[in-house]
């Protein structure tokens, strides 16, 4: 059965000007850039009774590579979804008027909606003034009400930065254990086999809505053109079938690793990949932490279905 999505986050690059130690991938591999051409013509293959609700348009930096940024938006303004936005860390709020221009541009080509990052990990690289600049100008523009200051912290830990003056309203989220988030999990519980997380990936929620193996509601896009259900955790490639293409297709027995994902959820990747010997330290802070550690040892089992390296930072691997 074809899957409906509801929306599309496009990473539009892997490569950021900061290096956070929360952050989900390596920014600092190739430089690769997603084709607009490519996205108009995934688009443009989807087979929906309507318009995606919702696109999104993350990174690393979107705004680093502007001229790419807006070609990609036009694509997708001219697709029609209800809602464009678009994750930044704000280094454009160096000045004011820099910040008032992108603000402007970023209208002008269908955002209504901007998240900015504020937490101790962004502004350990990035005064936090140029992202209250940002802010200012997001605000002072009319986008206030699809906009948030998204500030991420270990579970507990109170962020230390200053949040109460921002012009945007202010969304507390805890740090996910992928990538290098990984890190953020030192004082986590050791992961004994009886004491796994056993949770099902439908019973957990993803930054942009409730996903699940068996109909996920979204899709990440990326510029290698795969196509993915969680980071890192690809269903098909757009240079070799369409998007309506893989999407028609879908399906949980497409690959043991979905399968698996499905029927038992992480743990039975953890399984998995102990069967193929896989030795953990442990140290499991929660289902997303299992799932990608035991996805980072299945990546020479699996090379076509867990990638792409950016993906699977060398420095969080176990």
């Amino acid at each position: 059965m074809a899957l409906m999505i509801s929306g599309i986050t496009w990473i539009l690059s892997y490569r950021c000007n900061l290096n956070c130690r929360h952050c989900f991938f390596d920014v600092n591999g190739a430089l690769r850039i997603l084709d607009y051409d490519l996205a108009a013509k995934a688009l443009a293959s989807l087979e929906q009774p309507e318009p995606l609700a919702w696109q999104h348009v993350s990174g690393g930096e979107p705004l680093l590579f502007r001229k790419e940024l807006y070609r990609l938006l036009e694509v997708i303004q001219k697709h029609g979804s209800k809602s464009v936005g678009i994750a930044s860390n704000g280094f454009w709020g160096e000045s004011n008027q820099l910040a008032q221009q992108i603000v402007a541009q970023l209208k002008q080509c269908g955002v209504n909606g901007i998240c900015l990052s504020v937490d101790d990990y962004h502004q350990q690289q990035l005064p936090i003034n140029f992202v209250r600049t940002a802010a200012e100008q997001i605000a002072e523009q009319g986008l206030k009400q699809h906009s948030y200051v998204v500030s991420c912290h270990p579970e507990g830990i109170t962020p230390s930065v200053e949040l109460d003056d921002f012009a945007l309203p202010v969304a507390l989220v805890p740090v996910r254990r992928i990538g290098k988030g990984i890190a953020v999990s030192e004082d986590a519980e050791t992961g004994q086999a009886k004491n796994l997380p056993d949770s099902h990936c439908r019973d957990l929620c993803c930054c942009l809505g409730e996903t699940t193996p068996f109909e996920p509601q979204m899709v990440w896009i990326d510029p290698y053109g795969n196509v993915m259900i969680c980071y890192g955790l690809i269903v098909g490639n757009l240079h070799e079938r369409s998007l309506g293409e893989i999407l028609r297709d879908y399906s949980v027995n497409q690959s043991p690793l979905l399968r698996t994902l499905a029927e038992q959820g992480p743990v039975g990747l953890y399984r998995m990949a102990v069967d193929k010997g896989w030795q953990p330290s442990g140290n499991f802070a929660d289902e997303c932490a299992l799932c990608w550690q035991a996805r980072y040892f299945l990546r020479g089992t699996y090379p076509d279905k867990l990638g792409p390296d950016e993906c699977y930072p060398q420095a969080a691997g176990c």
